[in-house]
C-alpha cells in the first residue's frame, strides 16, 4: 500500500467513525456500530476476555474443533477452497487445515489489511505449502461479494465458507439472513458452510459471559468511549459511565449498553450530545439460537442444516449448512 492511499483510507475511515457516531448518538436510543470496538486497545482486551472464565464460548468452540475436526473433514470432499470471513489470526481454521485432504486454497476474506497480513504470516509459518489468497472487502455487502467472487472465479468452484465465532449473533436477523446469503454465493457450486453459534442457555450464564467480576469486559465497553475522545475530539468522561449487560428475552440476545450516570453534555467535535440520568448507549447484540431457529433462520437464505457438533452442555454448536 502506498503512503497516499493509506492517507486516504485513513481519512475515508475517520469521517466514516464519525458519521457512525453522530448518527448513532443523535437517535432515541443512542447506539454505536460495535465494529469499533477493535482498535489496538481494544482488540487487546477482547483477547484477554476470551481467556476469562465466565466467558465459555471461544474455549468451548476449541474444545468442539479439537473433539470433532475429523468427523468434520469426513464431511466435506477433497481440494476445497476455504474462505474465512473476518479472518482474525486463524488459530481456528488450523484445526481444518490439518484435517482436511489436498485443500485447493485459503482465502482470508476481511476488510482490515493488517488482519489479513496477520493471518496470511502466521498460516504460512504453519502450512508452508498452502495456497494463501487474501480478499479484502466487507463480507456484509452483498454487492461487494457478488463482484469479488466474480472477479475470482470462487463462485465457480466448490468451496468451505468457515465462519467461527458466534458473529452472526451481532447482526439483526435480516441483516444475518443478508450475510448467509452472501456465504451462500460464495460458497460456489455444490459448496459447505461451517457456522458457529451460541446456544440459548441460563440466563446467570450469559449475564456473567459478559459482565465478568473482574471487569474485563467493562474496560472493553468503554473503550468505545475512549477511542471518540483520542480520535474524535470527544470529551467523554469514563467515571461517569457504567457498563451493563442485560438479556433481552423478546430477541433472545444479550445487550451491552453504557449507562450514564448523571445529566451530562458531551461534545464530539462541534457537537453537542446530551444524556438523561439513567439513559444508555446501545453498544453490541449478541443474539442466541436454539438448533431450531437457527434452521429457521438459514432456509431463509436457501441454506439447509445437514450436521452439528456440539459440546455435552450444550452451550455452543458449529452447523453445517448447504444450498438447497
Amino acid at each position: 500500500m502506498s503512503q497516499m492511499t493509506a492517507i486516504k483510507n485513513s481519512e475515508v475511515s475517520h469521517l466514516a467513525f464519525l458519521n457512525d457516531v453522530l448518527s448513532g448518538l443523535t437517535k432515541r436510543q443512542k447506539t454505536l456500530p460495535c465494529k469499533y470496538f477493535y482498535d489496538d486497545k481494544g482488540a487487546a482486551l477482547f483477547e484477554q476476555i476470551t481467556t476469562l472464565k465466565e466467558y465459555y464460548i471461544t474455549r468451548t468452540e476449541f474444545a468442539i474443533l479439537a473433539a470433532y475436526a475429523p468427523a468434520i473433514a469426513q464431511r466435506l470432499p477433497p481440494k476445497l477452497t476455504i474462505i474465512e470471513p473476518g479472518c482474525g489470526s486463524g488459530k481456528k481454521v488450523a484445526y481444518l487445515l490439518s484435517q482436511l485432504v489436498n485443500v485447493r486454497a485459503f482465502v482470508p476474506f476481511e476488510i482490515s489489511t493488517e488482519m489479513l497480513n496477520y493471518s496470511l504470516t502466521h498460516l504460512s509459518a504453519q502450512f508452508p505449502s498452502l495456497v494463501i489468497s487474501p480478499l479484502q472487502g466487507d463480507f456484509t455487502h452483498s454487492l461487494t461479494v457478488k463482484q469479488l467472487s466474480k472477479e475470482t472465479a470462487l463462485d465457480s468452484h466448490t468451496n468451505l465458507v468457515y465462519f467461527p465465532g458466534s458473529t452472526l449473533g451481532n447482526f439483526d436477523p435480516l441483516t444475518a439472513i443478508k450475510i448467509l446469503k452472501n456465504f451462500h454465493r460464495l460458497c460456489g457450486i455444490n459448496g459447505y458452510i461451517l457456522i458457529g453459534i451460541d446456544l440459548i442457555k441460563s440466563r446467570h450464564t450469559l449475564l456473567d459471559a459478559y459482565d465478568d467480576k473482574a471487569g474485563v469486559t467493562a474496560a472493553f465497553n468503554k473503550n468505545l468511549l475512549t477511542r471518540m475522545n483520542n480520535e474524535l475530539a470527544a470529551n467523554f468522561v469514563l467515571c461517569q459511565f457504567s457498563h451493563q449487560a442485560r438479556f433481552n428475552e423478546k430477541h433472545s440476545r444479550i445487550e451491552m449498553h453504557l449507562v450514564s450516570d448523571c445529566c451530562q453534555t458531551v461534545m464530539i467535535g462541534e457537537q453537542k450530545i446530551a444524556f438523561k440520568q439513567g439513559e444508555t448507549i446501545h453498544t453490541e447484540n449478541s443474539h442466541k439460537y436454539t438448533l431450531a431457529s437457527f434452521k429457521k433462520l438459514a432456509q431463509q437464505a436457501q441454506l439447509m442444516l445437514t450436521d452439528t457438533w456440539q459440546d455435552e452442555d450444550g452451550y455452543f454448536a458449529l452447523c453445517l449448512l448447504r444450498p438447497y
